[in-house]
């Protein structure tokens, strides 16, 4: 009578992989599993095996011995790296490059950091920093231009008085605040001063400035009614006459604008008058704008 074999059997076909039962197959995967895990156990082991021999710690004091100033574990990793990519750098351009390379840097460091100390800074790293801040502002880190408004030039109030001529109120409106505007962003100020100027021709009469002109800058108090019996207040009082204006006008929202007078000491351009002039002089009647930036704009950076 013929055996029965039990491999002919249909579920026990099912099981076979490549020959192999599924538990003989689970058995060779947890062998190849405890393979991989001696071989990282291995690894591991080696690089303790280094540490405990004192390579590790070598490297450690190297580096703080290096870079004194590093005081965590990442600031140390970035400063290997640095050396690492300095030395591939050195290694791609040559001995002889890299030599020339770095006295030209060494030079350039030295430099900066006599920048620094006149400048009175104690950080080279963050005068440098400022330095390319600014210079990354382009027109922001240069002095702003100036405006003179000239009698000469065509801006003309009415005689001996601070009311604008209705020419000199167009002109402000259509072509000095448009430019105002733009200076201001493109140099990031937010102080616009108006400076009055006046000639040497001696004044006479009844002031009110003392009283009124206050007022008249808070455009409280009509401009036309302000008087001055001297060219000091001629001046300042012409000046507020263009804050109005200026004031006035929502393209100058956020910026300050302040009246200033230069009264007859001050000939075009930057020059002290001598007082030997007694005749009427349209270049000398004029306004003058100077953009800036405010006091605490300026004192901000230098805080602690």
């Amino acid at each position: 009578m013929p055996q029965f074999d039990i491999r002919q059997d249909k579920p026990y076909r099912r099981g076979l992989v490549l020959g192999l039962t599924m538990a003989e197959v689970m058995i060779l995967l947890i062998f190849v599993l405890l393979m991989a895990l001696g071989a990282a156990l291995a690894k591991r082991d080696k690089v303790l095996a280094a540490m405990n021999d004192g390579v590790g710690r070598k490297l450690v004091e190297m580096l703080q011995e290096a870079y004194p100033k590093a005081s965590t574990p990442d600031e140390y990793f970035k400063e290997l790296v640095r050396a690492i990519e300095a030395r591939k750098t050195l290694e791609s351009v040559g001995q002889d490059n890299a030599k020339a390379n770095l006295l030209e840097d060494a030079e350039l460091g030295r430099k900066l950091r006599k920048a620094a100390e006149n400048a009175g800074s104690q950080d080279p790293y963050k005068f440098a920093d400022a330095a390319l801040k600014k210079a990354s502002l382009g027109k922001k880190g240069e002095w702003p231009p100036f405006f003179n408004l000239s009698e000469a030039g065509g801006y003309y109030f009415e005689s001996g008085k601070a009311t604008l001529r209705p020419e000199f109120v167009d002109k402000l409106r259509t072509s000095v605040i448009p430019s105002l505007r733009k200076y201001v962003d493109d140099y990031d100020v937010d102080v616009v001063e108006v400076i009055g100027h006046t000639d040497e021709v001696p004044m006479a009469g009844l002031s009110n400035l003392d009283a009124k002109l206050i007022a008249a800058s808070a455009n409280s108090y009509p401009i036309e009614y302000l008087r001055s019996t001297d060219n000091a207040g001629l001046a300042i009082a012409r000046a507020v006459a263009v804050v109005r204006v200026l004031r006035a006008d929502p393209r100058m929202k956020g910026i300050t604008v302040l009246p200033l007078s230069g009264a007859q000491l001050i000939v075009p351009i930057d020059r002290a008058a001598d007082g030997s002039s007694t005749m009427g002089d349209q270049s000398r009647r004029r306004i003058e704008m100077r953009l800036r930036r405010s006091t605490e704009q300026i004192a901000a950076p230098q805080s602690p």
